[in-house]
């Protein structure tokens, strides 16, 4: 995913800052471009592959999970990343297999988009001019287009007809897979990061930084969430200064009507993690080492 989300990107200039005097070298720049889209979305997806499967791989030993070697294989470490997740929520709904779902949508998208951008390459020399004109200054103006016919006396037409469809069904396999993305990382990081799980969730399904936030949290210690968060509204509650079911505020307290706030505490705390330290060195209950800033490794 992250590859296409590059290239992508990329692909959207290639074609906006052409100096050319002749088709021919319009075109060779094109293709120069295209190339190296290409490259750096890959050297950026590389990178990607590397830090998600060091940070699915320490993860999985915290579980004691075997086959760790799928963190590093594209496709696979997607329905490895569900694995480790476990038992995902889908509307209220127990999903069980949920990046096996992910891990389809990302092969579906992956076919697709490669489709499309092999079309892409495959039509670019049969590329011509068309005049036109300047909608502001009513000047007639070149336009490069691609040349209908030869594309059809060539065989090619299979691309013309449906390259349009390979890019259409390629987004909908990629709204799929970010939805199914979000299922699983919601799930993966309630165990990994359960201070904040859905800014990690939504920087790793709908931003191509997904292997940042695996990487960063990878050394956290799993917890249970639904404990974790039986836990932070028990210590909400000691610390709120107002009784719970009505009657006089805890001893050194204050009450809504005015008085002095308790001693030896800090008003901020909410704002500035305060709170017991557990064993892991972060508040009680949290996961592990690291938590006040999950890319500090960064």
């Amino acid at each position: 995913m992250e590859f296409f989300s590059v290239f992508s990107f990329g692909q959207q200039f290639c074609g906006m800052y052409i100096n050319a005097e002749t088709l021919a070298e319009a075109i060779d720049i094109m293709r120069k471009n295209l190339i190296i889209c290409l490259g750096v979305a890959a050297g950026f997806y590389l990178i990607c592959l590397a830090l998600g499967g060091v940070g699915l791989m320490t993860m999985a030993k915290r579980l004691g999970k075997k086959h760790v070697w799928m963190g590093f294989v594209p496709i696979l470490n997607t329905y490895y990343a569900g694995v480790l997740a476990g038992e995902a929520q889908f509307f209220g709904q127990k999903m069980k297999r949920a990046g096996l779902y992910a891990a389809i949508a990302e092969g579906g998208y992956l076919v697709f988009n490669t489709i499309f951008c092999y079309c892409v390459f495959a039509l670019l020399p049969y590329k011509t001019e068309r005049d036109g004109l300047n909608d502001f200054t009513g000047a007639e103006q070149k336009e490069i287009i691609t040349d209908e016919e030869a594309v059809r006396a060539a065989g090619l037409g299979w691309m013309l007809d449906g390259s349009i469809w390979f890019e259409i069904i390629g987004y909908l396999f990629e709204l799929l897979l970010i939805v199914m993305l979000f299922v699983v990382f919601l799930s993966l990081f309630r165990k990994f990061y359960a201070r904040g799980p859905m800014v990690m969730t939504f920087l790793s399904s709908i931003l191509p930084f997904r292997a940042l936030t695996l990487f960063a949290v990878r050394n956290n210690t799993p917890v249970d969430y639904n404990e974790y968060m039986r836990k932070k509204m028990e210590e909400f509650s000691r610390r709120s200064p107002y009784p719970p079911q009505g009657g006089y505020p805890p001893q050194g307290g204050y009450s809504p009507q005015g008085g002095n706030p308790p001693q030896n505490e800090e008003p901020f705390d909410d704002f500035g993690g305060g709170g017991t330290q557990g064993p892991q060195g972060g508040p009680q209950g949290e996961s592990g080492s690291g938590q006040d800033n999950p890319f500090s490794d960064f």
